[in-house]
Parts: structure tokens; C-alpha cells; sequence
């Protein structure tokens, strides 16, 4: 199966509109108050599915968009692969907070993440990525992930990962260890900090600086509570 969603906001008479709103199944597009929610309305990526998700901000619009729930990744009765892709653009001036419920790979499946954000000069991001590596009491799938932030055509960040069970000594202290959640935040428009690290609790999280107004926040660990823990203390504090 291939399927696409698009949206797209601008800023008109003071107020940012949605003026497109489109969606394919298993895609469903809602608007909840100040949020926009992307939700799905059929168990998917199934092994072999190809999923696109487009995001356009004009200049000077600001817009948050989310999902409804998890994206829950399963296999296929061939061993075959699915995928999502995310492409964002936000114009100048625009600001995008995009975060979305983790992508759980169950058992089995293999799936690849590509996530494309372009920024112009003098836009601003605050985007989450989030994957569960297998559910509660069972074995991960395995996913490819990559992420590349761009402002006003300089690279900010750009990340490949393997994760999971094919993942190189996906088995082993190496990667993840006993890691089963991975999260990733990036914030474009807000003063850097100087790279720390945080490691507690079952945890390990660290903080990059990109640039004075750019760092990005990553941590993996036992479970989603934890990683967030860590994650929400490296933003508001000035640890060493």
C-alpha cells in the first residue's frame, strides 16, 4: 500500500489557517483546539507499505502537530519493508512544533523512518521522534532511521541509525544495551547550551549544541517515562 497526507498552514489576517488538509487511508487528519492531529484509521505500516507525510508552514505562520496515538510497525507475512517518510518546510519567520507519538516496532517487522525538515533563514522547529523498540514482554523489530534538519541550506543536524534486531551488536552492551526506548529532540530558535550528559535511573541521555539557537537532545532507556525524565531535565537545566 502507498499513502500520503499533506498540510498545509499560512498565516492570513492575523490568524494561521489551515488551507490544506488531505489524507489517504490509513491516514486521517483532525483538528483538536490549537493542535492539528494526524490519526490513523487502519492498523499500518504493514511490511511493504510506503507512507509520506507532508508538512508545509508559510512565513510567519506557527502551527503544532501531533498523532493521536502510537504508530504500532508490523511485519509481513514475506519479510519485506515499510516505511515513513516526514518532509516539513517552514518558511521564514514560521515556527513548527511537530510530536508525535512514539513508532513501536513489534516483532518481526522492519521498517525505515526518514525524516526530512528544511527550515528557512529565520525559522524555528521544536520536533520529537520517538521509537519503542518492541512492545511490553516482546522482542524488537527492527528500524532504520534517519533525520536531517537544514536551515536556509546549511545542514543543522543530520543522524542514520539502525535499531532493534538487526541492529549491529543489537544484542549486546553496544547501541541500546538494555535500552527499549529511543528520543530524539530537536529545538530550533531557543539559546544553546553548553554538551552535558545525564545518566540515572536506567537511563542515558545527553545535550548537543548545533549552534547558538539550535541543540539537540537525545536519550535512550529502559522505558518512555524514563527517557523523557532525563530528556525534559537536560532542557531546563544547566548540568554538567
Amino acid at each position: 500500500m502507498r499513502a500520503a497526507a499533506r498540510i498545509c498552514v499560512e498565516r492570513r489576517h492575523g490568524r494561521d489557517e489551515v488551507v490544506e488538509r488531505s489524507a489517504e487511508a490509513p491516514f486521517a487528519i483532525r483538528r483538536c483546539g490549537d493542535a492539528i492531529m494526524l490519526a490513523a484509521t487502519a492498523a499500518a505500516p504493514v511490511g511493504g507499505d510506503e507512507l509520506r507525510l507532508d508538512i508545509d508552514i508559510g512565513p510567519d505562520a506557527s502551527a503544532t502537530v501531533g498523532s493521536v496515538g502510537a504508530m504500532l510497525v508490523w511485519p509481513a507475512p514475506t519479510p519485506t519493508a515499510s516505511s515513513m517518510t516526514t518532509v516539513v518546510r517552514v518558511g521564514t519567520g514560521g515556527h513548527l512544533t511537530l510530536t508525535p507519538e512514539p513508532t513501536i516496532t513489534v516483532a518481526g517487522s522492519h521498517h525505515r523512518a526518514v525524516t526530512r525538515v528544511d527550515l528557512a533563514a529565520g525559522a524555528t522547529c521544536e520536533l520529537v521522534e520517538e521509537f519503542s523498540l518492541g512492545r511490553s514482554g516482546e522482542s524488537a523489530g527492527t528500524i532504520e532511521t534517519a533525520l536531517r534538519v537544514v536551515r536556509d541550506g546549511a545542514p543543522l543536524f543530520h543522524h542514520e541509525e539502525v535499531l532493534g534486531a538487526s541492529a549491529p551488536a543489537g544484542s549486546t552492551s553496544v547501541g541500546t544495551g538494555n535500552g527499549r526506548h529511543v528520543m530524539t529532540t530537536i529545538i530550533v530558535g531557543s539559546p544553546s547550551r553548553h554538551p552535558t550528559t545525564l545518566v540515572e535511573g536506567g537511563g542515558l541521555a545527553a545535550r548537543l549544541s548545533l549552534a547558538d539557537d539550535a541543540v539537540a537532545l537525545i536519550g535512550v532507556g529502559i522505558d518512555r517515562p524514563t527517557v523523557r525524565g532525563l530528556l525534559e531535565r537536560l532542557r531546563s537545566t544547566r548540568c554538567r
